[in-house]
């Protein structure tokens, strides 16, 4: 009996043994939030086959899914995200099989958010599981519990109704974190800046701070023995006992950017938290129980979106568009790589998972050296007419798989040992025949640095032959990118060099008429085209290729090139800093009340002007400093003028910059009731107002747009150069144009290479032709142009002699 006893006993603490194995096994193949099971994008697998040396990957399997950019999470069996899907105009949660990726249940949370402004449709939070109910914000602020079982709602809150909390710019975002058996999110009420739920029913456990909340994740850090949920919301960072949500202490970061909108805190070894909280820069706290001591800030990562991890004993993370890794405990810059591309980063047996924006899956090791790749492989497919392969959600890892979404296709990639497996295609650089003979004849050369020299004497870069543009830069560098409004902003391409030489060429095909800028990035800084003269300043781009949309910047310096047909109508002397103009500019300054603040004015009056008593027709061109130092307008009229090919006239050029995030600052007011006034009365000015007119180009377009369509009784021409109007400005353009009042003669141009990104989803092409229709839908006659050219005034100006005939009736 002791025996069997005995027996009986083993074989139950045996099967315990077994079935809790089983489960701490399953716990740890799941990954519950965003951030996975520690909240810092590791998984929890401690596997040492594949935790060093060769890797392969394999796409198990791809199944196509709703856009949107909400994370993958997991719970057993079940794999839980949300997607919006435009067929019938609804967003859904969805439960698929780990193992096969069918669906198991599909719930509506609501109607589609639709893309604007630089988004695709679709949500943005990233659920949370557990054993039992997955968690869910939809971007009209629903957060909601679904059972795990069947997707039924459990329970659920509507976050502007019940608690005042706000949307942001793209809706409701945050995505939840489940701890110490709490349900916590970052709701940006007035009532609480971070609430507590009750998993089970919903009931608000706690609510804690003040503050405004985007897309932001708390994260869970133990200090000094206590637990605590480090919190950053738009401004202020919070520690909070996630038991009863008292604040331990609360600290302004940076805030007031984008960045900041979306920091996910990352705990960091020595008891420190990074935050990512900068468009500028980043900062790590030393966490205390009572404050936080800054550790240190710096600029190395920077200006990205991707939530950090450590990899290698090293802080990875991007900074814009460049992979890199600094030492967690001084911020110093180890090494950056542009390879493998922008993307979002976990960690797997410790080895860096990279998911890059193109849709290519990489997994490699991490030192202070550098980063080295051992297993890669296209997982979505991109185009350049086709988004559905972007991936814009942070991976996710269980087990021996890695799972990721794009905006229309989901996939399993398995991770397996064996050999190294890089089966990513190369960037593809296309180039003409003489160009690819050249490259033969260095094959065979015993000089061949010499033969690279004597080919490209005398020849101003880039190369064009026939339809294909070489991209050509020679220099002692490691890395050489040639970035171009070709592919877009904040894009660039790698150029390849020649063994034993020092050039680096990339060759792309383009139409045989276009006008494009561009730079070239040698080892991270950007570099004109050393071969000729032909360079701009941007008005639009700074840095590394990123916008100015916010606030003025120093300007990127830009090379540029035309591969014929658009300088044969510009008046040759218009780049010749010594002509002498026929007319004349003046000076002038306008106090506005309107404004409160002073405005330069650059005023040019015809040649004869002081002895004529005739009246002029008046241009007014907006964000005029520009037009004239980028864009040789003044050069230009007076050419054109002197040519008799348009009617003498005065033009007022406005020395004020529009930045759309700052507003327009009461600008329309001092067009209509300071400026206009002032001109018409100290100058000889049309009493038609077909005779008065406004212009400019970009976001100085817009403004055109914003202070002539108010003020359409004193003006009847419009000339817009590719109008810069996101979404969000739509509906103040569409009330303009509405007016009642007298409608007005417009021309939209723009180019086929137009200020966009393709991976951000904005175009401004695609904006200008939005615009030329609201204007028509308000009764307005518009007339629209399009061009292969780029943005900003070097490109502008090509049509240069068609707006100034339109906007003097021609």
């Amino acid at each position: 009996m002791n025996h069997f006893i005995s027996k009986a006993l083993l074989g139950t603490l045996v099967l315990v043994a077994i079935l809790f194995g089983a489960a701490n096994d399953t716990k740890a193949q799941d990954w519950g939030s965003i951030r996975g099971p520690h909240f810092d994008g590791s998984a929890s697998l401690d596997d040492s086959e594949i935790g060093s040396g060769d890797l392969q990957l394999s796409v198990a399997w791809k199944r196509p899914f709703g856009s949107g950019y909400s994370g993958i999470v997991k719970s057993g069996d079940h794999l839980v995200s949300a997607m919006a899907d435009k067929e019938v105009g609804e967003e859904f949660i969805v439960a698929m099989s780990a193992d096969s990726g069918k669906t198991v249940w599909k719930t509506s949370t609501g109607k589609i958010m639709k893309g604007e402004n630089g988004s695709f449709d679709g949500p943005l939070s990233t659920p949370a599981v557990d054993d039992a109910h997955a968690y869910h914000l939809s971007p009209f602020g629903n957060l909601a519990a679904y059972s795990l079982h069947d997707g039924s709602v459990v329970w659920s809150h509507n976050l502007k109704e019940e608690f005042a909390a706000e949307p942001n710019f793209y809706g409701f975002g945050a995505s939840p974190i489940l701890h110490s058996g709490v349900l916590i999110l970052a709701v940006g009420a007035e009532s609480g800046a971070v609430m507590g739920f009750d998993p089970s029913n919903g009931n608000v456990v706690w609510k804690a701070g003040q503050d405004g909340a985007a897309f932001q994740t708390p994260v869970p850090a133990v200090i000094d023995g206590k637990e605590f949920v480090i919190a950053a919301t738009n401004t202020k960072v919070f520690a909070i006992d996630p038991h009863n949500g008292d604040v331990a202490w609360t600290q302004p970061h940076a805030g007031a950017s984008e960045m900041a909108m979306s920091v996910m805190p990352m705990v960091v070894p020595g008891g420190g938290v990074f935050l990512n909280d900068s468009k500028d820069h980043s900062t790590v706290l030393d966490l205390g129980t009572d404050a936080a001591v800054e550790r240190w800030t710096g600029r190395d990562i920077r200006n990205s979106y991707c939530a950090a991890v450590m990899s290698g004993g090293q802080l990875c993370s991007y900074s814009s568009r460049f992979l890199v890794a600094v030492d967690p405990q001084t911020g110093k810059r180890q090494w950056r790589a542009r390879s493998p591309g922008d993307g979002f980063l976990a960690t797997v047996a410790g080895r860096l998972v990279v998911a890059t924006l193109k849709g290519t899956l990489h997994i490699g090791d991490v030192t202070s050296d550098g980063f080295t790749e051992v297993a890669a492989t296209e997982v979505f497919k991109t185009s350049v007419d086709e988004s559905d392969g972007l991936l814009w959600s942070l991976p996710s890892v269980a087990g021996r798989s890695v799972y990721l979404r794009s905006l229309g296709a989901i996939a399993r990639v398995d991770i397996q040992t064996g050999n190294r497996q890089i089966d990513v295609a190369a960037q593809e650089s296309q180039v003409g025949p003489g160009f690819a003979a050249f490259l033969k004849q260095l094959e065979s050369a015993s000089d061949k640095q010499a033969v690279v020299d004597d080919f490209l004497s005398g020849k101003p870069g880039p190369l064009i032959e026939g339809d294909v543009v070489h991209f050509v830069f020679q220099g002692q560098h490691q890395d050489v990118a040639v970035a171009s409004e070709l592919f877009g902003v904040r894009q660039e391409r790698s150029m390849q060099r020649v063994d034993g030489t020092n050039l680096f060429y990339f060759g792309t095909k383009v139409p045989k008429a276009t006008r494009v800028s561009y730079v070239y990035f040698a080892d991270y800084q950007p570099k004109i085209d050393p071969t000729h003269d032909r360079q701009v300043a941007s008005t639009a781009l700074t840095g590394e290729m990123e916008p100015m949309f916010m606030a003025a910047a120093e300007p990127l310096t830009l090379s540029w090139f035309d591969t014929g047909g658009f300088a044969a109508e510009l008046p040759a002397s218009i780049d010749n800093a010594s002509a002498k103009m026929a007319g004349e500019i003046v000076k002038a300054q306008l106090d506005s009340a309107m404004m409160k603040t002073k405005l330069g004015l650059s005023i040019y009056l015809p040649p004869g002007y002081a002895e004529s008593q005739q009246k002029y027709p008046v241009v007014f061109v907006h964000e005029g400093k520009e037009a004239i130092e980028q864009g040789n307008q003044a050069s230009i009229v007076d050419a054109l003028i002197t040519n008799k090919e348009i009617r003498p006239t005065v033009v007022v050029f406005i020395d004020w910059r529009f930045y759309p995030m700052q507003g327009a600052n009461g600008y329309p007011q001092m067009f209509a009731m300071e400026l206009l006034p002032k001109i018409l009365k100290e100058y000889r000015i049309s009493d038609d107002r077909k005779d008065r007119a406004c212009m400019s180009g970009g976001f100085g377009a817009t403004l055109s747009l914003m202070a002539s369509l108010p003020a359409s009784g004193e003006v009847g021409r419009i000339g817009c150069h590719s109008p810069f109007a996101f979404e969000l400005m739509h509906p103040i353009i569409g009330q303009l144009a509405k007016l009642p009042n007298d409608r007005c003669d417009v021309l939209v141009q723009w180019g086929a290479y137009e200020f966009r990104n393709p991976s951000e989803n904005w175009n401004m092409a695609i904006q200008g032709k939005a615009i030329a229709d609201i204007l028509r839908e308000g009764g307005h006659k518009v007339e629209t142009e399009t061009t292969a050219t780029g943005s900003d005034w070097v490109c502008w100006r090509t049509q240069s002699v068609r707006m100034w005939k339109f906007l003097l009736g021609e």
